[in-house]
C-alpha cells in the first residue's frame, strides 16, 4: 500500500511540473509573439502617420523612426531603450525643432519640475497671465519668453505642456513608455507639439513683438509684465553698446563660450572645436546651432571632428541643403567608435 501511495505520489510531482514546463514555454511563447507584434503594430502606426504627413518611415533592427519635414519643421519620432534597473526598458521619443523658438526651457509646471527647479534655485518667469503661470515652468530671457508668448501661443503651449511636451534648446520633445502602436495616439501628440511651435513664431524682431505684447494683450497682468522686459532688455543693450566685445580667440574662448545663445559663444565653440576642445559645452552649443541653422555648414563640419554618439540624433535630423554633409559627419563619427 505504501509503496502505491509513493508511486501515485510520484506521478503526481511528474505531471506538476510537465505542466509547469508547458505553462512557461507558453508564457515564453507568448510574451515572445506579443513584443514582436508591438514592434510591427508601432511600426505600422508610424507608417500610417507618415503617409498622412507626407513623413518617412525607417527600420533598424526591432526599432523604428518616423521622420522629415513639414513646410520648415524637422519632426523626429523614433523608438529608444534604456536600461534600467537590469532590464530593458522601451520609450516612444518625440521631437520636433521649429525655427524661431524662444530661447530658454518651458515645461509643465507639475510637482516633478517644480521639485527639480527648487534643487537648482530655479524660479518661474511670471507671464501675468494667472492660468499660464499656474499650469507652465519658464526658464529663460524674459524679453525672448514673453516676445513670443501672445494669447494664442500661450494657450497652444498649455495643451502642448499638460500632454507631455517641453522646450529645451530649441526643440520641442516629448516621451511615452513602450512602444506606441496607435496612429491616432502618434497623430494627436505631434499635432498638439505643432500646434505649440507654430504658435510661439512671430513675424518681425523680437522689439517690435515685445511692444506688441506690452501695448495689445488682452491681460494688464501681461502688459506689465512686458513693459518690465522691454525696460531689462533696454539697460542690457545700452551695457553693450558702452562696452563693446573684445574679438573671440582660443586665449578668451572659455568665457565667451558661458555666453551660451550670442554669436560669440558660436564662434568660441568653432574655435575650440578647431583646437580637438571636445567639451560637452562646446558640442551642445554646436548641435544648437545646427538646430536653429546658424553657420550650419561649419558647425556641421566642427561636430563631425570632435562629436561622439550622442551628437549624431541632432545630424540625423538635418535634411536638405546640408543633409549630406550630416550623414558624412555621423559617418566619421561612427568610424571613430
Amino acid at each position: 500500500m505504501g509503496e502505491r501511495k509513493s508511486n501515485v505520489k510520484s506521478l503526481a510531482s511528474v505531471r506538476r511540473i510537465v505542466l509547469l514546463s508547458i505553462a512557461v514555454i507558453v508564457a515564453i511563447g507568448l510574451g515572445s509573439w506579443v513584443t514582436h507584434w508591438k514592434i510591427d503594430a508601432s511600426g505600422d502606426a508610424m507608417a500610417e502617420v507618415a503617409s498622412e504627413l507626407g513623413l518617412q518611415v525607417h527600420q533598424k533592427g526591432r526599432k523604428h523612426q518616423l521622420r522629415g519635414r513639414i513646410e520648415d519643421i524637422d519632426i523626429v519620432v523614433g523608438t529608444t531603450s534604456e536600461r534600467l534597473a537590469g532590464d530593458i526598458k522601451y520609450f516612444t521619443d518625440f521631437e520636433i525643432r521649429a525655427p524661431d523658438q524662444p530661447t530658454g526651457r518651458i515645461v509643465a509646471a507639475g510637482l516633478r519640475q517644480k521639485v527639480i527647479a527648487g534643487m537648482k534655485g530655479a524660479k518661474s518667469l511670471v507671464t501675468g497671465d494667472a492660468a499660464f503661470d499656474e499650469a507652465v515652468f519658464l526658464e529663460g530671457n524674459p524679453a525672448s519668453l514673453l516676445a513670443h508668448l501672445d494669447a494664442e501661443a500661450r494657450s497652444a503651449v498649455i495643451a502642448a505642456t499638460e500632454a507631455g511636451w517641453a522646450l529645451e534648446d530649441f526643440t520641442w520633445s516629448a516621451r511615452e513608455s513602450g512602444r506606441v502602436t496607435s496612429a491616432k495616439k502618434i497623430g494627436a501628440l505631434l499635432d498638439t507639439g505643432l500646434a505649440a511651435a507654430r504658435a510661439l513664431r512671430f513675424e518681425g524682431d523680437q522689439n517690435a513683438a515685445l511692444r506688441e505684447r506690452a501695448e495689445k494683450d488682452p491681460l494688464p497682468g501681461v502688459r506689465a509684465a512686458a513693459v518690465a522686459a522691454q525696460e531689462i532688455s533696454a539697460n542690457a543693450l545700452t551695457d553693450t553698446v558702452s562696452t563693446a566685445p573684445e574679438p573671440v580667440t582660443l586665449e578668451n574662448a572659455l568665457e565667451a563660450l558661458d555666453e551660451y545663445y550670442t554669436p560669440r559663444s558660436l564662434e568660441a565653440a568653432l574655435i575650440m572645436a578647431a583646437a580637438g576642445d571636445d567639451r560637452q559645452d562646446v558640442r551642445s552649443r554646436l548641435s544648437m546651432a545646427i538646430m536653429t541653422r546658424e553657420r550650419t555648414e561649419e558647425s556641421i563640419e566642427a561636430l563631425a571632428k570632435i562629436g561622439g554618439p550622442g551628437d549624431v540624433r541632432v545630424l540625423n535630423s538635418v535634411f536638405g541643403e546640408h543633409e549630406a554633409a550630416a550623414k558624412a559627419a555621423v559617418a566619421e563619427i561612427e568610424a571613430r567608435q
